[in-house]
This record gives C-alpha cells, structure tokens and sequence, in this order.
C-alpha cells in the first residue's frame, strides 16, 4: 500500500514538474522573441546618420546575425550603410565616390515626374503591404525607361511576392509571386 502512494506521489510529481518546466520554457521564449525593426524606424535612423536620398532597405541574414543594409546618395556619394535589424545599432557604413556613374536616381526626371514629387518610401511600403498583406524585406526606388518606380519586395503566407509602385501616383503596376 504504501509502494502504491509512493509511486502514485512520485508520478504526480514528474508530470506537475514535467508541465512546470514546459511553461516556464515557453515563457522564456516569449521574452526572447525579438521582432524586426520597420523599413520606417530603419529610414529614420540612417538619415539621422547619412542625411540624403534614400534609395533602397534590404533586409539581410548573415550567419548570426540579421541586419539591414541601407543604401542613400548624397552630393553624388553613395553610402552603404548597415544596421543591426533589432537594436537598430550601426554597424558599418561605406562611402563609394559615383563620379563615373550614370545610375544617379537623384536627376531621373520625365515630364513632370521628378524626385521631389514622389511618393515617400514609406508610402509605398504601406501600399505594397496592403497590396499583397505582407511584410516588406527589400524596396528600392528604381527608374525604367524615364519611368520612376518602387519596386518591393515582401514576406507573405502564401511566399514571396515583388510589387512595382508608381512613383509619383501610388499606384500599384504589377504584382509578382514567387511561390
């Protein structure tokens, strides 16, 4: 009899121990899941760093680390920038003189379609996640036959989708599945 209770007590034991230790661990997990910076917090940093034309965010994992590389032009110098993609810490940031470059996105213009009146990157990351309910982890502003564009891309349940914006209206001009 008293083997019985011993081992019924020892039994209930290790599962209100075995539950206990899983709770635990799942709280742990909670408190350690970390959540990726916006493209709009990241713009917001850089610019606070390198103060110019933004012209792409690229979200990028590299062994341990995950980080966001950052591309913005001033004075024709184009910065490289790198930054951590939870802290929003700076890890690097590389100057490349464009003296020969004719990719310069700051002097496309086509009639009346200019830089100065685009949308924000930040617009057209809204758009493009509405566009295809996702979350953005690469958009750049691109110019196509005098045309100038975001193209994005983005994270969606149903895989990876690219959305080219217009520019100057919002609009969205082709969506693209990778499934």
């Amino acid at each position: 009899m008293k083997r019985k209770v011993l081992i019924g007590t020892l039994g209930a034991a290790l599962v209100f121990g075995g539950a206990f230790a899983v709770g635990a661990a799942d709280n742990d997990n909670a408190k350690n899941e970390k959540t990726f910076l916006s493209t709009d917090k990241v713009e917001k940093i850089v610019l606070q760093e390198v103060d110019g034309v933004l012209q792409s965010i690229e979200l990028e994992k590299e062994l341990d680390k995950v980080m966001y590389e950052v591309d913005i032009e001033k004075n024709n110098v184009d910065y490289d920038l790198y930054i951590d993609a939870y802290s929003g810490e700076v890890y690097s940031v590389d100057r490349d003189d464009m003296d020969d470059d004719n990719d310069d996105n700051t002097n496309l213009s086509n009639g009346d379609q200019t830089n100065k009146n685009t949308i924000s990157q930040a617009d057209a990351t809204t758009i493009a996640e509405k566009a295809v309910n996702g979350k953005v982890v690469e958009i750049s502003k691109d110019e196509d036959d005098g045309f100038i564009k975001y193209e994005v891309e983005l994270k969606t349940d149903r895989g990876e989708a690219e959305v080219e914006i217009d520019a100057s209206t919002g609009k969205v001009l082709e969506v693209e599945w990778d499934d």
